[in-house]
């Protein structure tokens, strides 16, 4: 309770000088579209943001890849500025301090950061990009082109060929919801035509969510909201993420020789299937508390598996991670294996770590209280709202990240009542969880380790072949290549 009572004390001390931003004031229009504005006067500066649900969990096999061209080309004029050039022109002429849009897994957002007094000339700049935009065959291929280039290098990241390979694997049914990138060829032959009806379907103001903070007062963004916005024809919202992501596959266990991979170490990590937030969510208070109880170096978890005699790098390097997500949540479990002379038991000693994990988690189903400590869930429960306080320190920070996902992934009512349902979990419902999510659930595997360290061991791949791991590489890891 320190570590709360303290950082209470500094929130309390900023607010005195006008630094601590207020809780985000909201309001939805007639159209549906919702609008929030977090004031915080500290700098002269407003961040004006909008958000679409959507990107990879509504995408198809003819879509993937397509909201990411979407996003390109929103960036290429509207009946108001209707070149590139006339577009980069207002943002100078606005003073802007920086801008951006990105596609992830769940959301697209478009943003801009200039001067409060440019408050309304943001909002309007951004309603035209918005409802008005403009697409013309030399953009789209001119935009194509640097897409595709996009996509050429995340297909040649080992991350993104990590992850690929394995929610590829984990997520059979709807794959190309998880890959926010696509195949090259299906945004090669986007058409106009697509991305109208991407504009109809997913841009929308019931589907859509201005979000503004800084130095603003929120009756003013109300007001400018309902003017510049106002008009933005309603549509029905869009269904996506139905039908769900079923349970894993058994047995998906991969290995990742990565000629690029740190040497002396491999990674080895595992996944369950965890809740969907819009389902249970319940569960997802609960796993977030979790996440707080497994994390201490030096708490019982941890320990416990340096303890097992694996060859564990370092307990801070041990990770326990449970993302958020309205299709296809999941627990991600990582920690680093040290290699010996050759790595011809990586494998056997990452089966090792597995049951370890497994047995902990026996242990805490059964009584976590003990396990962790009686006063551990009151402390996990203060670390969880001290990092939600923090988020909210910055506006635009605030507005363009922990605003922009939560209203995205879980909506306007999560995010308000988060504190109080968090501070609700009990030990029983933690129980229940890991009874319900890893007790006999079954975990999926990868380990990484380095391309050399691998060849240079034959008993290692006869160790894959009898442990039932799948090699997987560049040629194999996107869900098109299966």
């Amino acid at each position: 309770m320190k570590r709360r009572i303290a950082i209470a004390a500094v929130l309390a001390l900023a607010s005195a000088i006008g630094l601590a931003a207020a809780p985000p004031a909201h309001k939805r229009l007639a159209n549906g579209l919702e609008v929030f504005a977090v004031e915080n006067h500290a700098v002269p500066l407003a961040t004006v943001c909008l958000v679409f649900r959507g990107a990879a969990s509504a995408q198809t096999p003819e879509t993937a890849g397509l909201f990411h061209l979407y996003e390109h080309m929103l960036f290429d004029g509207n009946e108001k500025y209707p070149t590139q050039a006339a577009f980069m022109a207002a943002l100078k002429k606005m003073g802007v301090t920086g801008w951006n849009g990105g596609t992830g897994t769940e959301y697209i957002n478009y943003y801009v950061t200039l001067p409060s007094e440019r408050l309304a000339e943001g909002l309007d700049f951004w309603s035209w990009a918005v409802k008005k935009p403009v697409f013309e065959p030399e953009k789209l291929k001119r935009e194509k082109e640097v897409v595709i280039n996009e996509i050429r290098g995340y297909h040649a990241d080992p991350e993104e060929i990590a992850q690929n390979a394995l929610e590829s694997r984990l997520f059979p049914e709807h794959p190309w919801r998880k890959n926010i990138d696509g195949p090259e060829s299906v945004v090669a032959g986007a058409t106009i035509r697509q991305l109208e009806a991407m504009r109809d379907g997913f841009y929308i103001p019931s589907n859509a969510a201005l979000l503004v903070g800084g130095d603003v007062k929120a009756s003013e963004v109300f007001a400018l909201a309902e003017k510049y916005y106002g008009d933005w024809p309603s549509a029905a919202s869009p269904v996506f993420g139905e039908p769900p992501h079923g349970a894993f596959p058994k047995g998906v266990a991969l290995v990742y020789p990565d000629d690029n991979y740190y040497g002396g170490v491999a990674s080895a990590g595992f996944r369950w299937r965890g809740p969907d937030v819009l389902r249970q969510a319940k569960d997802t208070y609960a796993s977030d508390i979790l996440l707080f109880l497994l994390s201490s170096p030096v708490g019982r978890f941890k320990t416990a598996l340096m303890d097992a005699g694996l060859g564990l790098y370092d307990p801070e390097y041990i990770g326990f991670g449970y993302p958020t997500a309205r299709d296809g949540g999941n627990y991600q479990f990582a920690a680093f294996l040290l290699l010996g002379p050759d790595a011809s038991d990586i494998l056997e000693r990452t089966e090792a770590l597995r049951e370890a994990v497994d047995a902990e988690f026996g242990l805490i189903a059964k009584d976590p209280a003990a396990y962790f400590g009686e006063a551990e869930l009151t402390k996990a429960k203060t670390k969880l709202i001290d990092q939600n306080l923090l988020s909210e320190e910055v506006a635009s920070l605030f507005v363009t990240g922990a605003l922009t996902f939560w209203w995205s992934v879980a909506g306007a009512d999560y995010y308000f009542d988060y504190e109080k349902d968090c501070q609700a979990v009990s030990w029983a419902d933690i129980s229940s969880l890991v009874e319900r999510y890893f007790i006999g659930a079954g975990s999926a595997s990868m380990v990484r380790l380095r391309a050399d360290a691998y060849a240079a061991s034959p008993l290692a791949a006869e160790s894959a072949a009898e442990l039932g791991y799948s090699e997987i590489g560049p040629d194999n890891a996107f869900w098109w290549q299966l």
